[in-house]
C-alpha cells in the first residue's frame, strides 16, 4: 500500500513563515502576530523580491525555485542545512556546480518535477547570483530565532491535526483508487504532505516534488482531505501532462488555458474517485465549463486521461 504521510516540517514551515512575514503571496493573521519577529531590515530585504518570490496559480517568478521550492523539496531542517545550500548554490552560480549535484543527486533523482534541475536551471542560476547573496542574509540570519521561539508553539497546534487526517488518509487509500481510475502507476512509494501554518489565504497546495507537497494546516479536515486527493491525481495525470506538452507546441498565451484544462481534469476524476460532490471548486481555472466538457466525454467513452486532456486542447 502506498501511503499519504502527514508531516508538519521545521524547514519548510521557516522558509513559508519569512514569506508570511515579509507579507508576500500572504498576508494573514500569522503575518501580524510574528511579523517583529524578524527586523525591519531583513522584512525590507524579502520585500525588495517580492515580484521574484510571489506565485500562485503554475505562475512563477524567478526566484522562486531556488529560494521557496527546491530548499522546502530537500526539507534544509538546520542551520547548517541553509548554510551548507546556500554555500553549494552560490558555487554552482559561479560554474561549479558539480559540488551541488552530488550533495542533493538522491533527492533532485526522485523529485520528477518541472522544472528539471539541468545545464538550464544552473544557467539560468547564474543571473541570480546577487539576489539570492541579499537572501542569504535573512535566511540564515532569522533561523535560531525562528526554530526556539515559534516552531515549538506552531508545532504543537499541528501535531494533533496531522494525527487525526492521517487515520482518515489511511481508510480513504487514495492512491490505489486513482490509480484503478487512471491505469496509472504513481511513481513513488509514498506521498508526502507538509503541513504549515503560515500560508492561510495564500496560495495552498504547493507542489515541491513528484512526492511533497504544501498544506495549510488551519483549512477545514473535509477540504484538506479532498484537495489530497486532487493533488494525488494531479501528480499521476503529470505523466499525461509532460507527454503533452514534449509532443505539442503550445502558444506561451494558451499555456495559462492548457494548465486550467489539466488542473479541471483532476477536479473531475477526483469526484469520480471520492464519489461525491467535492468541498472545492476551481473557479478560477473556468471549471464550469471543463468540468461540463469532460463529463461529456467521460459519458461518451473517453476514459483515458491522456485522451480527454487531447480532446479538451484541441489535439
Amino acid at each position: 500500500m502506498k501511503e499519504i504521510k502527514l508531516n508538519p516540517e521545521l524547514g519548510p514551515n521557516y522558509i513559508f513563515h519569512l514569506l508570511s512575514v515579509s507579507k508576500i503571496n500572504y498576508d494573514n493573521g500569522y503575518s501580524r502576530k510574528y511579523e517583529s519577529s524578524i527586523s525591519r531590515k531583513h522584512r525590507k530585504i524579502l520585500q525588495k523580491f517580492k515580484e521574484s518570490l510571489s506565485f500562485a496559480n503554475g505562475n512563477a517568478g524567478d526566484l522562486v525555485e531556488y529560494m521557496i521550492f527546491f530548499p522546502a523539496y530537500l526539507g534544509l531542517n538546520s542551520q547548517n542545512d541553509f548554510e551548507r545550500y546556500f554555500d553549494l548554490i552560490r558555487k554552482a552560480a559561479h560554474g561549479r556546480s558539480e559540488d551541488f549535484v552530488k550533495e542533493y543527486s538522491e533527492r533532485i533523482s526522485k523529485r520528477k518535477w518541472l522544472p528539471e534541475i539541468n545545464d538550464r536551471w544552473f544557467e539560468t542560476l547564474r543571473t541570480k547570483v546577487e539576489g539570492i547573496e541579499e537572501l542569504k542574509e535573512v535566511y540564515i540570519g532569522n533561523f535560531t530565532t525562528y526554530k526556539n521561539q515559534i516552531w515549538p508553539y506552531e508545532l504543537s497546534q499541528m501535531e494533533e491535526k496531522s494525527d487525526e487526517l492521517s487515520k482518515k488518509l489511511k481508510r480513504l487509500d487514495l492512491i490505489k483508487k486513482w490509480e484503478q481510475i487512471t491505469g496509472s502507476d504513481f511513481k513513488a512509494e509514498s506521498y508526502e504532505i507538509i503541513l504549515v501554518s503560515a500560508i492561510e489565504g495564500g496560495p495552498n497546495a504547493n507542489s515541491l516534488g513528484y512526492s511533497r507537497n504544501v498544506f495549510y494546516s488551519g483549512s477545514e479536515n473535509g477540504f484538506i482531505l479532498d484537495f489530497i486527493s486532487h493533488e494525488v491525481g494531479t501528480h499521476i495525470l503529470s505523466d499525461a501532462l509532460f507527454e503533452f506538452l514534449k509532443s505539442s507546441s503550445i502558444e506561451s498565451e494558451k499555456m495559462a488555458e492548457f494548465y486550467s484544462a489539466y488542473e479541471c481534469l483532476s477536479q473531475f476524476l477526483n469526484s469520480l474517485v471520492l464519489n461525491r460532490k467535492l468541498s472545492y471548486d476551481l473557479k478560477q481555472f473556468n471549471s464550469k465549463h471543463y468540468i461540463s466538457v469532460y463529463k461529456k466525454l467521460y459519458n461518451d467513452g473517453v476514459k483515458k486521461p491522456k485522451d480527454l486532456l487531447k480532446s479538451v486542447c484541441g489535439e
